[in-house]
């Protein structure tokens, strides 16, 4: 009874805290602004608050101050930056929620390493990408396919792509295309072309291929199959 009352205090606490801030920042964002979550740092009395950006604002428990930067712990004589921490396990939470039926999947038998990947099917380094694919999976590399048009979602590359995603026959379509190929144009109202899209900009791609590791991290632009599993297994 004790331990459950401790708990209660605890979590009205909290609620408490959540609460302040979430009325104090808000009243300086923009007024479109929405408050995603609020979570206790590893600083007691600083919290870290999610609000449509990647990076968290850290807010005092009273909401009165805040920090928006990198913050830094020392840890045995070096530095941690545990922004880029937090920035990390923000992207996966934002990966892990993309339907798996919302991906072109390339799965290695032998999976060591899962990867999430922005494409283009117009990309000079995307058709580089793909064209290797099998040894990507070879070396027990999984290769997840969102869409990123880099042309925007108006053009004929998101167009293309739409076809892709609208297909049953997703994986050869897409070769085709990253071949320089032809295919028939497709449509159909659950496409999530947009969707990834919009996701890749909040993930921060501004050029393809975009790789992300299972943990978050980001690795910019192409990189071969035997380098990228020296990469993935730092």
């Amino acid at each position: 009874m004790k331990s459950h009352s401790l708990y209660c205090i605890f979590f009205l606490s909290l609620f408490s805290y959540t609460n302040t801030i979430e009325e104090k920042v808000l009243a300086v964002l923009p007024p479109e602004s929405k408050i995603e979550s609020i979570e206790e740092s590893v600083i007691d009395g600083l919290f870290k608050v999610y609000f449509g950006d990647l990076q968290p604002l850290y807010v005092s428990e009273d909401g009165n101050y805040f920090i928006y930067g990198d913050l830094y712990q020392i840890e045995k004589g070096s530095v941690k930056n545990l922004s880029i921490v937090d920035l990390d396990n923000r992207r996966k939470v934002l990966l892990d929620a993309i339907p798996v039926e919302d991906l072109i999947q390339y799965k290695s038998e032998n999976q060591k390493h899962n990867i999430f990947v922005f494409t283009d099917v117009d990309c000079g380094y995307c058709r580089k990408f793909h064209s290797q694919i099998s040894e990507y999976n070879n070396l027990g590399i999984s290769v997840n396919y969102a869409a990123f048009p880099r042309s925007g979602i108006d053009g004929k590359t998101y167009q293309k792509m739409v076809s892709v995603w609208c297909s049953d026959d997703k994986k050869n379509l897409l070769s085709i295309l990253k071949e320089d190929g032809e295919i028939k144009s497709l449509f159909c109202t659950n496409q999530p072309i947009t969707e990834q899209y919009n996701l890749g900009k909040n993930l921060g791609v501004t050029g393809t291929p975009a790789i992300f590791t299972s943990n978050g991290s980001q690795i910019k632009g192409y990189v071969p199959p035997d380098e990228l599993i020296k990469r993935l297994m730092e």
